[in-house]
C-alpha cells in the first residue's frame, strides 16, 4: 500500500520517514494520531491521484493547512495532505469587492492585498496572522468583529472544489450546475431530497432558523437547504464548516467587506460580569464593530506584557473588561462615539477604568492582550498538563449568568485555573482550563466536563455547543444531542451522499463512537526549559525559512516531545539530528510571532552545546583570533585562486560533492565564488563623534561588486557627512562572539562579547560616546548583554538614518530590493533601513512579509537548501536586478538564490551620494 502511494504520486511529496509522520501527528488541539503517510500535493492532479488510492485503498485523508485547530480536525492515522505551501496563489476581483484564494493564502495576507482598496475579508479569527483561506473555510470562522453577518458562510461568492470521487467543480463557471446534476445525479438528487425533507416538516425549519440565530459550527450548515434551491449552491454551502469531510476546495471567492481606515478601540474596567452585560447593549446599539470582553483571570494575564495599559496585579475577584471598537470613514465620527462612550460610563459607578485610544500602537496593545489569550494562558499552564478550550454561543441576555454557570462548572470539577473571554456582542463565550489528560482523573473530570457543558449549553440556555472553532474530535459526539435525531440523520445522509467511501476526514465532524473525544489524547512531556511551555499554536510557523523543507519551530519541539516517548533508531537520529538542528536558522523570528515568546532557536543552540566545557581548539580560535581571521582569509582567496585554474564549475563541482560527502560541514561554493576584501585600515583620532567596531565578517567579505568592505564604505560615508568616526584599536583580536555561541559554544561566545564590551567601554570613554557596529546581528547579540555596561550601541542601520541630513543624496534610477534582516526586525530597525533605501533609490520593492533568509551565519552556505526554501516561500516576483540588506552573510546567501545582486546598505549610501 505504501509503496503504491510513492509510485503514483511525483517523488518528494509524499513523506513516509517516521520524523516527518510524527511531526504531523499534533495540531493545536489535545489530539494525536500518527498519519500512515504526510503528503504535500502541488496542484489538482495530484490531488485527484490521491483521492483515487485513497478509495482504492479505503485510506482515509486528511486536508491540512496552517494546523491551528483547536477542535482535532487536522490530525489523522490515514493520510495527512498539506496543501499549504503550493497552493498561495490569489486574485483581487470586481476592484477589491471580492478576492479569489486558494487554501494556503494566509488571512492576514489576504487583508494586506485587500488594504489599498479599503477592503478586507469577513472572517477574523484571533488566529488570522497565522490561520489559512482552507481552515477558515473549513471551519466557517467568523471573529471579533465579523459576527454572523460576514462569517465564512455569508460572504462565499463562489467556490471550486474536487469531491472524493475526482470530480472537479467551480461555481463560477458558466453551466456548472447542469454539469452538476447530470454527473453527479445521486448527490444531487439526495441533496434535493433532503431539502424537501425539512422543508415538509415545519418543526424541521424551525429547528435550524432558530440554531442559527446564534454562532453556530458545529455540525454541517444545514441553513444551506434554506437559504439555497439548486444542488450546486446547497453543496457549495455545505463546503463551509465541513472540515474537510465532504470535498476538497482548491479555491475560494469570497465577498469582501469595507475597512474604515478610522479605528478607536477602548477598554472598560467593569466591576463584576453582570454589570459588563449589561452595557452591551448601549455599545451595540452605538453600532460598536467589536465588543469583546474578558474576565477577572484574562485581565491578570496582561503582566506577561510589556507596559499594560492598566495595573493587572490590582484586578480584583469578578473584575471584567469589555474591549470595544469602533470602526468609522472619519476622524470626527470616531471621536464622535468616543465622547458618546465616556458619557455614559460617567453614569456608571460599576466602571473602575475606562482607555480609549486611536493610534495604532495603543490599539495594538489593548487588542495584542485579547488576541493572545488562548497560547498566554495556555503557556502559564502546569507544565505538563494540556489545555482545553471551547466556544459556546448564548444569547446576549444569557451572557453573565452563563459566565457564572461557567465558573460554578469549574469549581464542582476542580479546575482552578478557568479563563473565560469571547465576543460580547454575540453572546459567544470562550474559556480555557489545564489538565493532566494522560491520567485517568484527567480524562475522567475532562468528560465530565464536557458533560457538564452540554447540558448547561442546551438545556439551561437555548445554546449552540460550537460557535466558532468547528466541531472537531472534541465536539462530534455531541452533534446529535445538539440538533437532534431527525437532523442528525440528515447529515449523516449528507456524509454519505458526498464520500460514499468514508475516506474524507472521517470522524471529525460525525462519528458512531461517543468517547471519541477523549481518546488519543496527546501527550505534552517535558523537554527543554525554554520550549516546554508551547502550547504547539502553530503562531510561530509562517516566519520559519525550514518550513515545508524539514521541521518548523513548532514542530521541533512536537518531534521532541515524541522521541522522548519512543525509541528512534539510528537511520532516525541522523534525521532528527538533520530535522531539528543542522536546518534551523536560530534567527529566532519565532520569538516574535509566539505570544508567549518561545524561542526554539534558543534550544536549538543549547542543543548544539557539547556540554560544560567547549573543545580546546575553540578556545584557541577564540583566543588567537585575529590568526583565525587571516586564516580564513587566506582559505578563501586560495579557493579564488583554484577558481582561475580549474574553472567555476568544476571547483563548483568540488566543493559541492564535498558539502554532500561531509553533511555540510564543508561550505557550498557560491556560483560567482568569494571575493576577499582589502584589509580596513582603521581610522584614528582623539575625542571622536562614534567608535566603529568592524564585524569580522566585513573584514573578510566585501560589501559590494568591489573588494571593498562594508566598514570602509561607512568611514567614507562618515567624511562626507562630516562626522568623525574613528576604529576601535586593535579591533582585529576582538570579535562578538555570535558566530561561537550560534554553533552551541556558549561559553566561549559569551566569553568573546565580554572582552568585546570590556573593549568598548574603555575606548568609548565609560559609554559617553557612541559605539557603532557594522552587522545587523552582530549589533543585536552584543546589545542583548549591553544593559548593565551603560554603552550606547547603535547598528549602521541606525548611525546612517542619524547622519542622512549631512548628506547629499543622488538616487539611482534602476529600482532596489530591501530585505531588513531577522536582527533588524529584533530591533525594530526595519523601517529605518527602507527609509534609507529610498533616499539612495527612487523605487524600492519589499516582501509583503517579513521573512528569514535563513543564512544563519554561514548556515545558508552549508545547507543552501534552506535559503533556497525561504526564497521560495517568501518573495516571488521580483522586478529588481540590485538587493540590499544590513548583514554580509545574508547578502551572499540570498546573492546565491534569489537571483539579485546583493550589497551591503554601505555600499548602497556611498554608490548614491555625493563624496
Amino acid at each position: 500500500m505504501i509503496l503504491d502511494l510513492a509510485r503514483i504520486l511525483p517523488h518528494g511529496i509524499v513523506h513516509q520517514d517516521r520524523i516527518t509522520r510524527l511531526a504531523y501527528a499534533r495540531d493545536a488541539s489535545v489530539y494525536r494520531l500518527v498519519p500512515e503517510s504526510v503528503v504535500r500535493p502541488k496542484n489538482k492532479s495530484h490531488v485527484k491521484s490521491l483521492l483515487n488510492y485513497g478509495r482504492s485503498t479505503k485510506t482515509p485523508i486528511t486536508f491540512r493547512t496552517a494546523g491551528t485547530s483547536l477542535s482535532g480536525q487536522s490530525v489523522s492515522s490515514g493520510i495527512i495532505a498539506e496543501t499549504l505551501y503550493d497552493w498561495q496563489k490569489f486574485k483581487v476581483l470586481d476592484g477589491g469587492e471580492s478576492i479569489l484564494l486558494q487554501p494556503g493564502v494566509n488571512g492576514a495576507f489576504a487583508n494586506k492585498i485587500l488594504n489599498p482598496y479599503q477592503r478586507r475579508i469577513g472572517p477574523d479569527p484571533a488566529s488570522i496572522n497565522v490561520a489559512r483561506i482552507g481552515g477558515i473555510i473549513s471551519n466557517n470562522s467568523s471573529g471579533m468583529v465579523c459576527g454572523t453577518q460576514f462569517n465564512s458562510y455569508h460572504t462565499l461568492k463562489n467556490i471550486s472544489f474536487i469531491l472524493a470521487n475526482g470530480h472537479e467543480y467551480d461555481t463560477a463557471q458558466e453551466g456548472e450546475q447542469k454539469r452538476f446534476e447530470l454527473s453527479e445525479c445521486s448527490l444531487a438528487s439526495g441533496l434535493m431530497r433532503i431539502r424537501k425533507e425539512i422543508l415538509d416538516r415545519p418543526e424541521l425549519v424551525e429547528t435550524i432558523r432558530r440554531k442559527y440565530r446564534l454562532k453556530n459550527t458545529i455540525g454541517y450548515s444545514m441553513n444551506a437547504f434554506l437559504d439555497y434551491e439548486t444542488p450546486l449552491y446547497i453543496f457549495s454551502h455545505l463546503l463551509v464548516g465541513a472540515e474537510g469531510t465532504l470535498a476538497f476546495i482548491s479555491n475560494a471567492t469570497l465577498t469582501t467587506i469595507p475597512d474604515p481606515p478610522v479605528k478607536g478601540t477602548g477598554l472598560i474596567l467593569f466591576s463584576s460580569p453582570e454589570s459588563a452585560a449589561e452595557s452591551v447593549p448601549f455599545f451595540k446599539d452605538l453600532g460598536a464593530s467589536a465588543i469583546e470582553f474578558m474576565d477577572d483571570q484574562s485581565l491578570r494575564t496582561a503582566k506577561h506584557f510589556e507596559n499594560p495599559p492598566y495595573d493587572p496585579f490590582q484586578i480584583q475577584d469578578d473584575v471584567t473588561g469589555l474591549l470595544v471598537e469602533f470602526q468609522k470613514d472619519t476622524s470626527e465620527d470616531v471621536a464622535e462615539l468616543i465622547d458618546e462612550t465616556k458619557q455614559f460610563i460617567q453614569g456608571k459607578p460599576s466602571v473602575q477604568e475606562l482607555k480609549m485610544v486611536t493610534d495604532e500602537k495603543g490599539r495594538d496593545v489593548l487588542w495584542n492582550i485579547r488576541k493572545g489569550l488562548y497560547p498566554t494562558l495556555g503557556s502559564l499552564r502546569k507544565l505538563g498538563t494540556s489545555v482545553i478550550t471551547e466556544d459556546i454561543a448564548v444569547d446576549a441576555e444569557n451572557l453573565a449568568p452563563a459566565i457564572r454557570e461557567l465558573k460554578s462548572i469549574f469549581k464542582n470539577r476542580e479546575f482552578h485555573d478557568g479563563v473565560i473571554f469571547g465576543h460580547a456582542r454575540d453572546g459567544n463565550l470562550h474559556f480555557l482550563v489545564s489538565i493532566d489528560l494522560n491520567s485517568s482523573d484527567g480524562k475522567k473530570r475532562f468528560e465530565g466536563l464536557m458533560n457538564d457543558l452540554s447540558d448547561m449549553t442546551l438545556e439551561k440556555f437555548n445554546g449552540s455547543l460550537k460557535a466558532e472553532h468547528g466541531t472537531g474530535r472534541n465536539m462530534a459526539p455531541f452533534v446529535e444531542t445538539e440538533w437532534g435525531g431527525p437532523i442528525y440523520d440528515l447529515m449523516w445522509q449528507v456524509k454519505k451522499l458526498a464520500d460514499p467511501y468514508h475516506i474524507l476526514n472521517p470522524d471529525v465532524l460525525l462519528t458512531n463512537d461517543p468517547k471519541l473525544h477523549v481518546k488519543n489524547l496527546k501527550p505534552l512531556p517535558r523537554v527543554h526549559d525554554e520550549v516546554d511551555r508551547c502550547i504547539e499554536c502553530g503562531f510561530c510557523e509562517k516566519i520559519c525559512p525550514s518550513r515545508g523543507l524539514t521541521l518548523t519551530p513548532r514542530q521541533r519541539i512536537a518531534v521532541m516531545r515524541e522521541a522522548k516517548e519512543i525509541q528512534l533508531n539510528e537511520f532516525e537520529i541522523r534525521q532528527f539530528n538533520h530535522f531539528v538542528d543542522e536546518t534551523c536558522a536560530t534567527d529566532g523570528l519565532c520569538e516574535i510571532e509566539c505570544p508567549v515568546n518561545v524561542n526554539t532557536g534558543k534550544m536549538v543552540k543549547e542543543l548544539r552545546s557539547p556540554g560544560n566545557m567547549d573543545p580546546w581548539n575553540v578556545k584557541f580560535l577564540a583566543r588567537h583570533f585575529q590568526k583565525t581571521v587571516s586564516g580564513v582569509r587566506f582559505g578563501l582567496g586560495t579557493i579564488a585562486i583554484l577558481r582561475k585554474i580549474l574553472g567555476s564549475s568544476f571547483t563548483g563541482k568540488i566543493f559541492n560533492g564535498l558539502n554532500k560527502t561531509t553533511d555540510g560541514l564543508v561550505p557550498i561554493l557560491p556560483e560567482k565564488g568569494f571575493n576577499v576584501s582589502i584589509p580596513i585600515h582603521p581610522k584614528v583620532g582623539s575625542n571622536p563623534d562614534y567608535v566603529h567596531f568592524p564585524s569580522c565578517v566585513n573584514r573578510v567579505l566585501p560589501g559590494g561588486g568591489s573588494r571593498d568592505s562594508s566598514s570602509m564604505f561607512l568611514q567614507e560615508i562618515s567624511s562626507a557627512a562630516g562626522v568623525d568616526l574613528v576604529t576601535l584599536p586593535k579591533f582585529e583580536n576582538h570579535c562578538c562572539g555570535m558566530a561561537f555561541e550560534s554553533r552551541g559554544y556558549r561559553q566561549t561566545g559569551n566569553q568573546m562579547r565580554i572582552d568585546v564590551l570590556d573593549r568598548l567601554k574603555h575606548e568609548s570613554d565609560n559609554g559617553s560616546i557612541p559605539i557603532v557596529v557594522d552587522m545587523s546581528p552582530c549589533t543585536q547579540f552584543i546589545k542583548e548583554e549591553s544593559m548593565d555596561y551603560g554603552l550606547e550601541i547603535l547598528d549602521s542601520v541606525e548611525f546612517l538614518s542619524r547622519i542622512k541630513s549631512n548628506l547629499v543624496f543622488n538616487p539611482m534610477h534602476e529600482p532596489i530590493f530591501v530585505h531588513p534582516v531577522c536582527s533588524s526586525r529584533k530591533m525594530n530597525m526595519e523601517n529605518e533601513l527602507i527609509e534609507i533605501a529610498k533616499k539612495c533609490a527612487n523605487s524600492i520593492e519589499t516582501s509583503m512579509e517579513p521573512f528569514c533568509c535563513g543564512a544563519g551565519g554561514d548556515r545558508g552556505f552549508r545547507y543552501p537548501s534552506l535559503t533556497k526554501n525561504s526564497v521560495v516561500q517568501s518573495v516571488s516576483g521580483i522586478s529588481c536586478r540590485k538587493g540590499v540588506s544590513s548583514s554580509r552573510t545574508c547578502e551572499a546567501s540570498l546573492d546565491m538564490h534569489a537571483g539579485i545582486d546583493f550589497i551591503s546598505i554601505e555600499a548602497l549610501v556611498y554608490q548614491s551620494i555625493q563624496k
